[in-house]
């Protein structure tokens, strides 16, 4: 007598919960990360006015930066717009990264680890990019 289990099969759009509860830690500590940069850029912090007269883009970029960095660190906290956040981050980094190098002197390396952080968010999280969107559709009844 043999007995024959059924396993049904693993949604291969649905990540393992290890790996989801690895993402969302991620995300997480990057939206705390870009949502203190952001809001120290906004505040005038001396350091951030001095990095970036030394840049030479002038402090509207980074009131510029400060912004795109919060609206990135919100967008990270929904699954659907996560990639997309990931992905303005990811652009904000490449760009700091370029900063750092060209006019500071600096190495880049903070803004590569964050770089890579927000990219590996975005990768992991765009299969909420395909996410059906609810909507609700009045039918005329006459």
């Amino acid at each position: 007598m043999s007995v024959k289990v059924t396993v049904p099969a693993a949604d291969s759009n649905q990540p393992s919960k290890f790996r989801n509860r690895t993402l969302w830690a991620l995300q997480i500590l990057a939206v705390l990360f870009f949502l203190a940069a952001g809001v120290s850029k906004l505040a005038g912090a001396k350091y951030n006015v001095v990095v970036f007269d030394k840049v030479g883009f002038g402090q509207w970029f980074r009131y510029f930066a400060g912004i795109l960095e919060i609206v990135g660190a919100g967008m990270l906290l929904t699954p659907r717009f996560a990639t997309l956040g990931g992905s303005l981050l990811a652009v904000v980094m490449a760009g700091a990264i370029i900063a750092d190098r060209l006019a500071l002197g600096g190495t880049g390396i903070p803004a590569l680890i964050a770089l890579v952080v927000v990219a590996t968010i975005a990768w992991f999280r765009r299969s909420a990019l395909t996410l059906p969107i609810r909507t609700s559709r009045r039918v005329n009844e006459s």
